[in-house]
């Protein structure tokens, strides 16, 4: 159901300081189930407005349908509405719809809306798979597959294109032809995920990286060990995060990287989903959980209230190289936080060499945000709900400061810091990067309090 949303004190408070459980995540998912109705009502809404009624009638029962299981089946309405790139797809029609350089007289307005028919298609064959969903939805065949949303995709026959309705003999087709999306799961310490491995959604495409081709079965059952090995340590060590993490992402995007490189990205219209590389370790992949989903809340978050002002200002982003706008060192600075709270925790267990890395790491990432969150305090671009996000992030990281750091993991998460600066400022000018050989805030006091216990 549509409504109106807000977050009460406490469940900010534990969002403004990083963390989100099981009430707070739920609030979040909450007001994104909203704005998704609202998206694919937008879509239909929006293609009546700007198109022939020829061209749009199959939209409308499209819409009929999935109205009409969510009053007998809400839960599986919910499932696809709520698979992230049915959000994608959403944003990209409206997108597209509204662009006024180019008229949506252009055939790829038709194959965008048409994937909504595979939207409601969906949907009924999860309400009820032994039947058809009737033959007035017409689904788009892509290079001869036809894709449903949360289910996989299914093979058409040689020479279909364009559209066609669904026929009476879908359910044999289904299970014949149908490559259904493969799962990571996994349990521990009480604690549940389960994630789909979406290799073949035709709007995936919505991150910073290409997203591969279909996994083989080798590479899936690599990433379900090395997600479970993650998880884990997320359930046991990381709490504060995984349990809402476990409750609200939902679905895993494969990209292509090179061998050894560890990519990873989140995306504002796919709420509940992250791509990575496919082939990332434990530790790198537990990390990279917490910090894509971090910015899954703090954008949920702005969906439901604005936390910046739009400006044309560009701030430095201590684990970057180009300037970046407020809304975003906002984002950066979030994401971040849990990164630095990871290796805190990390350093607790870890031992030998990992835990000098753990050590460093926590260093390295507790000053990046430290200076992150000065330059938005000083900014003037907050609103008072961003003042807010980003008192209660100060907050958290004020309290780090207390926490020693070996004196050879702090020098090196120093230099590495103060490299930063140099390079940032031979980047971006002199005066862009103040004080980049000058010393790092907390890190002096690090080192001399380890000097003390190692005195006496």
């Amino acid at each position: 159901m549509i409504g109106t949303h807000r977050l009460d004190a406490a469940v900010f408070a534990e969002l403004a300081a990083g963390y989100g459980g099981s009430e707070a995540v739920a609030a979040l998912v909450r007001a994104q189930e909203s704005r998704r109705l609202l998206q694919v009502y937008a879509v239909v809404a929006t293609a009546r407005e700007r198109l022939p009624g020829t061209r749009t009638a199959h939209l409308v029962d499209a819409l009929d349908l999935l109205a009409q299981i969510q009053r007998t089946a809400p839960q599986a309405a919910r499932t696809v509405l709520m698979h992230p790139y049915t959000g994608a797809w959403a944003m990209r029609c409206l997108l597209r719809l509204r662009r006024p350089e180019a008229g949506p007289a252009a055939p790829d307005a038709d194959r965008l809306l048409d994937h909504l028919g595979s939207i409601a298609a969906a949907a009924a064959l999860r309400a009820d798979p032994e039947h058809a969903p009737g033959e007035r939805i017409r689904v788009r065949a892509v290079d001869g597959w036809v894709y449903l949303p949360t289910l996989g995709r299914v093979r058409v026959a040689e020479g279909t294109g364009g559209t066609a309705p669904i026929a009476r003999q879908w359910r044999v087709d289904l299970l014949a032809r149908r490559e259904a999306n493969r799962v990571c799961s996994a349990t521990a310490a009480g604690l549940s995920a389960t994630l789909a491995i979406e290799d073949v959604d035709p709007y995936r495409d919505v991150h910073r990286w290409e997203p591969t081709a279909r996994l083989s079965a080798h590479q899936v059952s690599l990433l379900q060990r090395n997600f479970g090995k993650a998880w884990d340590r997320l359930a046991v060590a990381h709490r504060a995060y995984a349990a809402g993490l476990g409750q609200a992402l939902s679905t895993l995007v494969p990209v292509v990287a090179e061998p050894g490189v560890s990519l990873s990205s989140s995306s504002r219209y796919a709420f509940g989903s992250i791509a990575l590389a496919p082939a990332m370790g434990p530790i790198t992949l537990a990390v990279t959980l917490i910090h894509e989903f971090q910015h899954n809340k703090l954008g949920a978050v702005q969906d439901i209230t604005n936390l910046s002002e739009r400006s044309t200002l560009r701030y430095r982003a201590p684990w970057r190289l180009d300037p970046r706008p407020v809304g975003a060192l906002l984002q950066g600075a979030y994401a971040h936080l849990g990164i630095a709270d990871f290796w805190r925790i990390r350093r607790q267990t870890a031992a030998g060499e990992e835990q000098d890395r753990a050590q460093a790491e926590f260093a390295v990432h507790r000053a990046h945000v430290a200076e992150a969150i000065g330059t938005l305090r000083a900014c003037g671009e907050l609103t008072p709900d961003g003042e807010r996000i980003v008192a209660g992030m100060a907050d958290t990281v004020e309290s780090w400061w207390r926490e020693d750091v070996p004196a050879d993991a702090a020098r090196r998460a120093a230099e590495r810091v103060r490299s930063g600066r140099r390079t940032w400022a031979e980047r971006n000018g002199a005066g862009a990067g103040a004080d980049s050989d000058g010393p790092v805030p907390g890190m002096g006091a690090t080192i001399r309090n380890e000097r003390e216990h190692e005195i006496t």
